[in-house]
């Protein structure tokens, strides 16, 4: 101990290699203190500010605090990765996740309930009080789609599916010659999957911006511009070789509709992605069960002669040596046996009896991979009821409207609608109001589509009781409705007005019913007669819309 003591401490006793640097000297270390702490020494009074931190603050004993971050045998190594490491992998879970769509019932259906819950007829712009600015945006809706296939809604709903599916979509504003449009607003979107921005296009942009997977960022992570291919590369029929190289789209004619999952990854993989492998691996059970169910249907038997006879020799005609014949099985026969004769039958193997519960718990992990319930992709409600189906929805209902308005409406609806608003004022189509720019404008609220109602009775009997309560408005009801509420007092007025034109007694319309009527008469004639306070104040309702009629 003491020779090893003598030459931590650089005595000039010890004996000299040639030709080697002499090792700067540390300071001493008492071997009896704990390792860490004279580690923490040695490092403390050394030139450099870091040290060993795992060796530091080491537990006792060799285990570790996570479970999860053992180094057991069991649990495989994982590296750690960058936020966009796995993009090279996403065309393989892309391509992987458009043939399960097709071939897989179950898989196609949770996509599509993706597009349902956070589309269904579509995302509009609601209180927009320009009436000549909303006539116009209703004609360009009509011919927003570039390949004239759908309208607005439709694109929103397809885009909904598409990035459900894939992962990711790209939206191309593409300006139109004047008078290509009927609407005279001179823009249309086109549409794209991720096969139009190459995944593995990852390199120095000239400017000296850095292009990660087909999207270039400038220095300071800011999207500028997406290298795109003219058509999609796998549709050999466009696809030739015009198309190899992609070309610079600035990044203000491009909208991409993605849900981040990490803070600087550049591209999204398809929400089903962690249950292709149990979709896959549910299909070859699901194979499986049903040749378990064909082998116990077919039944087969054997006839047994007694025991001190030969056993038979058949003919290919299934004949023996007796000329007795033997035949299948047919509806409606009797076979009479020769005396000591017996029939017996195969004894398949049962099929797996939890079969059913097996089947439900991996559906269940595809429904909750794509943030929904069970029943969203089987439709099948028999083990829910109707509030367990309420706490359902309320939890899906959370996710659905993140998606709405994290991805849906300000990836997409909203640049779409601020483009729309410029390109009318500058074709001097529509003109802001007087003390109004065009920038004010550009915030509508966008009104989702209406949820619909488990129990409608209840739920619309607690809305209206809020209203009256002052807890909420019927601006904020309609809108749950999916509705405008601008619109419904609209459509109101003119119901009314056409009610009381060809005197229909509706008791909806409080002083046109056919109660509030007799009411108004009995105190016409007697005005001390005792009515009910409400029927009094709905008929001076009455009497006053008489008046100004």
């Amino acid at each position: 101990m003491a020779t090893r003591s003598n030459r931590s401490k650089g005595s000039t006793s010890a004996p000299k290699t040639a030709n080697t640097e002499q090792p700067v000297s540390a300071p001493a270390v008492d071997m009896t203190t704990p390792r860490g702490m004279s580690r923490m020494k040695v490092m403390s009074k050394g030139r450099s500010a870091h040290f060993d931190q795992q060796a530091a603050f080491r537990l006792s004993g060799t285990g570790t605090y996570f479970e999860a971050a053992s180094h057991a045998a069991r649990l495989q190594p994982v590296r750690g990765s960058g936020p966009n490491a796995a993009n090279t992998e996403i065309e393989r879970l892309r391509n992987r996740s458009r043939r399960t769509y097709v071939n897989d019932a179950f898989y196609r259906q949770a996509c599509r309930q993706m597009a349902n819950n956070l589309i269904h007829y579509g995302l509009k712009p609601a209180n927009i009080k320009d009436r000549k600015l909303l006539s116009l945006w209703k004609k360009w809706m009509k011919e927003a789609d570039a390949r004239g296939r759908l309208n607005f809604f439709g694109l929103q709903w397809l885009l909904a599916l598409v990035v459900a599916r894939d992962g990711e979509g790209f939206v191309r504003f593409r300006t139109r010659k004047p008078g290509d449009m009927k609407s005279g607003i001179n823009f249309q979107l086109q549409c794209l999957e991720g096969d139009y921005v190459k995944l593995d296009d990852s390199r120095l942009a000239p400017n000296g911006n850095i292009i990660i997977s087909g999207v270039e960022r400038d220095l300071i992570e800011r999207v500028v511009a997406y290298w795109m291919l003219d058509h999609h590369p796998h549709d050999l029929i466009l696809a030739n070789g015009n198309n190899v190289l992609p070309k610079r789209v600035p990044a203000s004619d491009v909208l991409h509709v993605y849900m981040p999952d990490r803070f600087s990854d550049t591209r999204g993989y398809p929400h089903g992605a962690a249950a292709l492998n149990t979709s896959d691996s549910r299909k070859t059970f699901d194979d499986a069960h049903l040749e378990g169910k064909k082998s116990q249907a077919m039944n087969v038997g054997f006839v047994t002669k007694p025991r001190d006879e030969e056993a038979p020799v058949f003919t290919p005609e299934g004949v023996d040596e007796d000329g007795t014949e033997y035949i299948g099985y047919e509806p409606n026969t009797l076979t009479i046996l020769p005396e000591g004769h017996d029939v017996k039958f195969s004894a398949p193997t049962p099929v797996d009896p939890n079969y059913a519960s097996y089947k439900r718990e991996v559906l269940s992990e595809l429904a909750v991979a794509f943030g929904l319930a069970v029943e969203h992709i089987t439709l099948n409600f028999e083990k829910v009821n109707d509030r367990q189906y309420r706490a359902i929805m309320l939890e899906c209902t959370r996710y659905f409207e993140s998606l709405q308005y994290h991805m849906i409406v300000s990836q997409f609806a909203e640049p779409v609608w601020n483009r729309f608003v410029d390109e009318a004022y500058l074709s001097g189509l529509w003109m802001p109001e007087d003390g109004m720019t065009v920038d004010d404008y550009k915030d509508p609220d966008w009104m989702t589509p209406a949820r619909g109602h488990i129990h409608p009775l209840q739920e619309i009997a607690a809305f209206s009781q809020a209203v009256r309560d002052g807890f909420t408005s019927r601006k904020r009801v309609a809108s749950s409705f999916g509705e405008d509420i601008e619109d419904i007092d609209d459509e109101n007025e003119i119901d009314q007005a056409r009610a009381k034109s060809k005197d229909l007694r509706y008791p909806i319309y409080p002083g046109l019913d056919a109660d509030t009527e007799a009411v108004l008469r009995t105190l016409e004639e007697d005005p001390d007669a005792e009515t009910d306070t409400a029927q009094i104040n709905a008929a001076n309702t009455g009497r006053s819309r008489r008046k100004a009629a």
